[in-house]
């Protein structure tokens, strides 16, 4: 099959007009199997396949294809073929903060790094990834505006951020994922207040693409949200929360269903007391939690039956090569499970479980790296305009 498929690929990137004639020659092929070898294409050789005549443009801009083509990569994505955009922020001589984008491609053991080009406008000295979803990416490097952008497309959407008054103490966390049901993607902003007793007033926003406007939701009342944008799984966005009391502090997942915009409360795994924190993340379509002991040890849990507390099963327990820890967020699972490429500190490193050693991945070429942000996405024809043209 594996074969088969790169095989097919190739026909269709070297020359995509013929591919398509001896494709449409199979006249006794009936429409759904044509549908199925081409959902098989990368999403480069589908847009080289548009141009060869109104026919084609015409199916493979059809909203039924892009959609059937979002489900399927979907379902499809593994670890074993994962993408990543990372921006680095790097201060270079006489030319100050500078931010530069890559794409970072992991297949089995291989990890390929290449510059590419973003529609953040140069130069720019920061740019901050709010989540992924569908092959969407939203990101802001501007204290007004939001994007949504497609990397294997090339196309991106600005809107409007939303905004309080200054507010003293206010923390900002953000969210972004898609509401199956409406068709629409959905960008959600927490306002959290610190209040009495270590407890926040959440005040919530939420951006529909579809409405193309910002509206008022529900809030909450609740513990502090940790700062990485929620994690977006089974069309439900999770925060890690932590809570103080008198008998100490304890840690839970929050969540927010997108179809009902109600939220809800996950259990993280039992790591025992100490000085923990911990980082949620989505790896092969499972949800993710790393606990960091300090200084120097963190262990990677997964879920493996999504909503089932007892499923919580530890992966791997990564030593620190620096002799502290801090925050690590887990990026990609080798397929036998040996290697991790994890995020730590500014830089990108490929983890050995068999030797217990870190491997640095170069990302920026020169300068002095000041942060690292890396985000997965899928390849797909996901619009970020109009969901309705979809």
């Amino acid at each position: 099959m594996e074969n088969g498929k790169k095989i097919i690929n190739q026909l269709a990137e070297r020359n995509p007009t013929k591919f398509s004639q001896e494709l449409l020659q199979f006249s006794c092929l009936p429409d759904e199997i044509i549908i199925e070898i081409l959902l098989r294409l990368p999403v480069k050789s589908l847009l080289k396949l548009r141009c060869v005549s109104k026919s084609w443009l015409s199916l493979l801009s059809s909203p039924h294809f892009v959609k059937t083509q979002i489900k399927f990569s979907v379902k499809e994505c593994k670890n074993v073929n994962l993408r990543l955009v990372v921006v680095a922020s790097v201060v270079s001589g006489l030319v100050g903060r500078m931010c530069s984008v890559y794409s970072v491609v992991c297949e089995n053991s291989s990890v390929n790094v290449a510059k590419i080009d973003c529609p953040l406008k140069p130069p720019f000295g920061s740019a901050k990834f709010l989540g992924s979803c569908n092959g969407l990416i939203c990101l802001t490097a501007m204290s007004s505006k939001l994007m949504l952008w497609n990397p294997s497309t090339g196309k991106y959407k600005e809107f409007e951020d939303s905004f309080v008054q200054s507010a003293v103490n206010c923390y900002i966390r953000y969210g972004f994922g898609y509401n199956a049901a409406n068709d629409d993607y959905k960008v959600v902003k927490i306002f959290s207040f610190p209040r009495d007793e270590g407890k926040y007033e959440n005040r919530v926003k939420i951006y529909s693409l579809r409405a193309n406007s910002w509206k008022m939701s529900q809030g909450f009342d609740g513990g502090y949200i940790n700062a990485q944008p929620g994690m977006f799984l089974n069309e439900t966005l999770h925060w890690e929360v932590s809570r103080c009391s008198g008998s100490g502090a304890s840690s839970e997942i929050m969540t927010l269903d997108l179809a009902t915009e109600r939220y809800g409360v996950m259990a993280l795994p039992n790591c025992g007391n100490g000085n923990v924190s911990w980082k949620l993340s989505v790896l092969g379509g499972s949800l993710v939690a790393c606990c960091n002991y300090y200084p120097d040890r963190t262990d990677m849990w997964v879920m493996k039956e999504y909503g089932a507390v007892k499923s919580w099963t530890k992966l791997v327990s990564l030593s620190s090569p620096f002799g502290r820890m801090g925050y690590i967020s887990p990026l990609f699972v080798s397929e036998n499970g040996d290697e991790v490429l994890v995020k730590l500190g500014t830089s990108l490193s490929l983890y050995s479980k068999r030797t217990a050693s870190h491997k640095s991945l170069e990302i920026h070429s020169s300068g002095c790296c000041l942060q690292v942000q890396a985000v997965a996405y899928i390849e797909s024809l996901a619009s970020p305009h109009d969901v309705g043209d979809m």
